[in-house]
């Protein structure tokens, strides 16, 4: 009795899954998200600099101007009045510096007006001040023009390798050295601390890595000798980052201590 399509079993095609080819699409899925989460980081933080640059900064400002009108027009006020407009205009004179304060951590107006060199530098000097560090710097002569993402991208490298090396026992100074080859832009940190055992597998230094590959580039953490001291060398492939060299007319080389 020949068998109806219903009495014929299916037949299994399907080949078993590769776990190593799940595990790969697993590992793309994660960097892809990490990927968007850096972009969108630096979204929100540029949208919240310009919140508090035009409408908090905009805001104190009329504010001071108010009370600088009321002072100059209003020539009947009691010394107790005069001294709350004094007051008033100390607390807004405090709140427009935090507000640029706020801007400059979300995203520094260098980076925009000046270049990765001066940002680097600002950066550099301002941490290695709140930390009583000694610090070198050290720029080529010219750099190459960045797009938008590898100008941000290469800051953050900076700024989070900085907080790595700051992590370490006994530090007390920084280099930062600035180079390119004719295929690579290299950014290199050395500090003199001592690591801990884990911190090159830290978050961190994940952050740091991630942000690196999506240039294609390489991270080294090395110690410099006998475990004291510790670089951080970022290596990115140069046509991913750049357009066209121009002259930055930036210092090449600046050394400096603690302020």
């Amino acid at each position: 009795m020949p068998l109806s399509n219903d009495d014929v079993p299916p037949s299994d095609d399907s080949k078993p899954s590769d776990p190593s080819a799940a595990a790969n699409e697993r590992i793309d899925q994660l960097k892809a998200l990490a990927s968007f989460l850096h972009a969108d980081i630096e979204r929100h933080k540029s949208a919240v600099a310009r919140e508090l640059h035009d409408d908090l900064g905009g805001s104190v400002i009329a504010a001071m101007m108010d009370v600088s009108w009321i002072e100059k027009h209003e020539t009947a006020l009691s010394p107790d009045t005069l001294m709350r407009l004094t007051r008033i205009k100390e607390g807004l004179r405090g709140a427009i510096d935090l507000a640029r304060k706020l801007v400059e951590d979300l995203r520094p107006t260098l980076l925009d007006t000046m270049g990765l060199f001066a940002a680097l530098s600002w950066q550099l000097k301002r941490g290695c001040a709140r930390a009583g560090l000694k610090y070198e710097e050290s720029y080529p002569d010219s750099i190459p023009q960045l797009n938008t993402h590898a100008l941000v991208t290469l800051f953050r490298i900076a700024q989070e390798s900085f907080t790595l090396l700051l992590q370490h026992q006994g530090i007390t100074s920084l280099s930062l050295v600035v180079s390119t080859t004719p295929s690579a832009f290299i950014l290199q940190l050395t500090g003199d601390g001592r690591a801990g055992v884990a911190e090159q597998y830290g978050g961190i230094a994940s952050s740091i890595s991630h942000r690196i590959r999506q240039f294609g580039g390489q991270l080294a953490i090395v110690p410099v000798s006998a475990g004291v001291g510790s670089i951080v060398r970022a290596e990115l492939p140069l046509n991913d980052v750049t357009r066209a060299p121009y002259e930055t007319g930036y210092d090449r080389v600046e050394i400096g201590g603690t302020p």
